[in-house]
């Protein structure tokens, strides 16, 4: 028996025979993760899934709806995540919503609204982004709300940046000059400002990418490149350009996103130089792709042989699913 398998029978007799709830919500979050590392065994977690979902206790209900989000196919989840929505614990109902916010389906779009008047704000939060991935703005005032709560104030931005509702720009402006705001925060709040037609940000961002040793400066250099900030396609290069530099991946992908034919060169050198990093490598491929020049995309197609490490070349088959 393989030992994953063992792991999984060990952790179900755990569950059946443990009476500690610390010890038997470990050994759920264990069923999740053995699943989420065997996605090819999906058959196997299938009487787990059901299982874990009739348990009586919370904990482990809550990592069934994760292990369900793995083993499940796309098709099938909103039928098992809605009626979790009504659960009486409030992490089970988290789960559920983030998982179905995650799936950005335009027909889970009222179920989402109705998570809105959920009494956690958590909850509301998970129904807030999930409903603007889908550009409807009816969670527009929670994302508003979260921007004042360290734990989600980063995912809030990200969310009101996909929505691109000016009518967030007043409270994104507030932030950003906030003092002693997080770096990483006030980089995206930047990107945010771009994003809803305000300038301010594009200063910060190109500021940032100078700051050798910040956290947030790989964040700032994609940023710009994706949002298309004024002397970025240069900037980009430099930094592209130096083998040393820790955000030379970041470059790339940021290249791929400002979507300018005048960085294929640039991008094609790192992606033959076997001498750079796989990392690297991988970031120029997906620099490329999302440039979509012809030459760029035959060219990482026929580059994937050379790629050592089977995880890249199974990455690079991923890329080749997304639409260039």
């Amino acid at each position: 028996m393989a030992d994953w398998r063992a792991e999984r029978d060990r952790a179900l007799l755990t569950l059946e025979r443990e009476k500690r709830p610390a010890s038997r919500a470990e050994a759920a979050d264990l069923l999740f993760q053995l699943a989420s590392e065997e996605p090819t065994h999906a058959d196997a977690f299938a009487d787990v899934l059901v299982r874990l979902l009739a348990d009586a206790q919370p904990e482990v209900r809550r990592s069934g709806v994760s292990l369900a989000s793995v083993i499940l196919p796309p098709e099938q989840l909103p039928d098992m995540l809605l009626p979790r929505l009504r659960d009486e614990d409030t992490r089970v109902r988290l789960e559920a919503t983030g998982r179905l916010a995650d799936l950005a389906l335009p027909h889970a779009r009222g179920a989402l609204a109705g998570m809105l008047e959920d009494p956690t704000p958590e909850v509301r939060f998970e129904a807030a982004r999930g409903i603007a991935s889908l550009k409807h703005p009816a969670g527009l005032d929670v994302l508003v709300a979260a921007l004042d709560v360290d734990t989600l104030r980063f995912r809030a931005l990200g969310a009101l940046a996909e929505l691109e509702d000016a009518r967030a720009l007043p409270a994104v402006k507030r932030l950003f000059g906030k003092w002693l705001l997080p770096a990483f925060d006030k980089t995206q709040a930047a990107g945010v400002l771009l994003k809803l037609g305000d300038p301010e940000g594009a200063d910060w961002l190109m500021q940032r990418t100078r700051k050798k040793w910040s956290a947030d400066r790989a964040l700032a250099v994609e940023l710009c490149g994706e949002l298309k900030v004024p002397g970025a396609l240069e900037r980009l290069k430099d930094i592209l350009a130096d083998a040393k530099d820790p955000c030379r991946g970041a470059a790339a992908r940021g290249l791929g996103r400002l979507g300018d034919a005048r960085a294929l060169p640039w991008l094609l050198a790192v992606l033959e130089d076997r001498s750079a990093t796989e990392d690297d490598r991988l970031d120029a491929a997906d620099g490329l792709w999302r440039l979509g020049v012809a030459e760029g995309l035959e060219r990482v197609r026929a580059a994937v042989p050379t790629f050592a490490s089977e995880e890249a070349r199974t990455e690079l088959e991923e890329l080749f699913r997304e639409s260039p």
